[in-house]
Formats: structure tokens, sequence, C-alpha cells
């Protein structure tokens, strides 16, 4: 099966109603043309700054979410991230529809806790833990969801490997010094591990907010091979898969054989 996916690669400010309109509009491009799959960056909606997470969290129900249903029509939609509000918590929540119904969501498991050169951010000052792996069953097959940080914790792979994925996706907003380090090779790695297409997708480089995403979003098939790769500046990665070539290669390098 050949799935069309576009990635959607946009500065976020510190504006949720400009925000949701740029969300929209990139939205709109990746349907014209003619996409299956549509994913957004890791906090879309906000900017990656802890000090804002409470400020734009909202619940299940609210006004980002009905966004991404509405937007789903015709289309699977990974809805990057937003801070979602629950139970007197935030957590760095995904949704996913397709055609208007949600699928799954979920809550970014490992948070960025980290203090190294001049990058000092603890994410977990003001968002909680997810607890649970999610892999969701869509038209097109199973399909893994992480956020981020996840990446660097090959566990989580290795669990949401019981249910084969064919694609793992993973909104993700690293910054301008691990994410030359360490981006690509993380997903190139992680699509080597699970055997499976792997989509990152990352808000545009914005030096006018606090954290500047790396940017760089790619689609990496199960060879290890980078399909497609955007810079830091805004723009949609269009990218045509062959879920055939999973079988393929699983077929010829059978190492998830040697798991069992």
């Amino acid at each position: 099966m050949k799935i069309k996916i576009a990635l959607c690669q946009f500065k976020v400010e510190d504006n949720k109603d400009n925000n949701l309109r740029k969300a929209a509009l990139f939205i709109a491009k990746a349907k014209e043309a003619k996409a299956d799959i549509i994913v957004l960056p890791e906090m879309f909606n906000c900017p990656f700054d802890s000090q804002l997470f409470s400020k734009y969290s909202e619940s299940e129900g609210d006004t980002t979410y009905n966004f991404l249903k509405e937007q789903s029509s015709n289309v699977l939609l990974v809805g990057g991230s937003i801070p979602e509000k629950y139970e007197n918590k935030i957590y760095n929540t995904s949704y996913i529809f397709e055609n208007e119904n949600l699928l799954g969501k979920y809550r970014k498991i490992n948070l960025f806790d980290v203090s190294y050169k001049n990058i000092n951010y603890k994410e977990s000052a003001t968002v909680s833990p997810g607890t649970k792996n999610l892999v969701i069953d869509s038209n097109f097959g199973k399909i893994g969801i992480a956020i981020c940080f996840d990446i660097r914790f090959p566990g989580i792979f290795t669990a949401m490997e019981q249910d084969n994925p064919f694609l793992y996706v993973i909104p993700a907003a690293f910054n301008h010094l691990s994410g030359p380090a360490h981006f690509k090779l993380l997903g190139r790695s992680r699509a080597l591990d699970t055997q499976s297409y792997l989509v990152l997708c990352s808000p545009a480089s914005n030096t006018n907010t606090s954290y500047d995403p790396y940017g760089h979003s790619m689609i990496i098939d199960p060879w290890g091979e980078v399909l497609n790769e955007l810079d830091s500046d805004e723009g949609i990665g269009i990218q045509i898969i062959d879920t055939d070539f999973v079988n393929e290669i699983r077929a010829k390098l059978p190492i998830k054989k040697k798991l069992i």
C-alpha cells in the first residue's frame, strides 16, 4: 500500500489563535497535495516554554481539540502535541484523529529535563509524565506514537513492537545544540530498531521565542534512509511511502524473529 505523508513545519508564536490559523493553512496545503496522513509539530499551539504551558493548556473537548477534529476530515491527522489540562495537571499530549474520529491520545512519558552547556530546561516543572504507550489502529494499519524526548528511550519502542506498527510518528522539538548532533541519528536508529518507517515533525526555527526549535522534520524508511528532510525554515515535507517495503526489509533481515 502506498501512503502519502505530509509534515507541517511552521513557526509557533505566543498567540494561540495565530498558531491555529497557521496550522489550518498548512493542513489545507497538505490536503491540496492529496496527503493521506498529516502530521503537526510538538506544541504546535503554544511555544515550547514551560512558563506558558499553564496559560495555553486546554481540556479534552476545548478549542484545539475541536480544531483537530474538524481538520481531520478525509485524512489521518496526528495533532502534534499541546498542553493538556486534566485533573489539575498538565500533560504534553498528542491527539490523533481520522475522519473526525478520535483514534487515541498519547501523553509524553519522558519529559525534557536537561542542563547542558547553554540549554537549561525542566519540562517537569509544569508538565506531568504520561504512563501509557500508544499504538493506534488506523485505516492504513498500526501506527506507534511518541513525543520528542521519548525517542532516546528504546524500551518504549520495544514495548510498542508487540503491536507491530509499520510506522512511528514522533512530534519533536529538538534544539540547535542536540538537533544537529542527535536528531537524525536517533530517528535512523529507531527506524532500524523497529524496521519501520519513522516520522519526526518539528516546529520551524523561531528566534523570537525563548526556546528556538531545530526544525529538520524528516521521514525515514525501514532501511534507515532519510527520504525527506526539511531545513530549519517553514515548509511542508511530502513523501510517498510503501508498506510493502516494510515487509521486504523484515523478510530479508529477519531481526524481529530473533526477539521472539
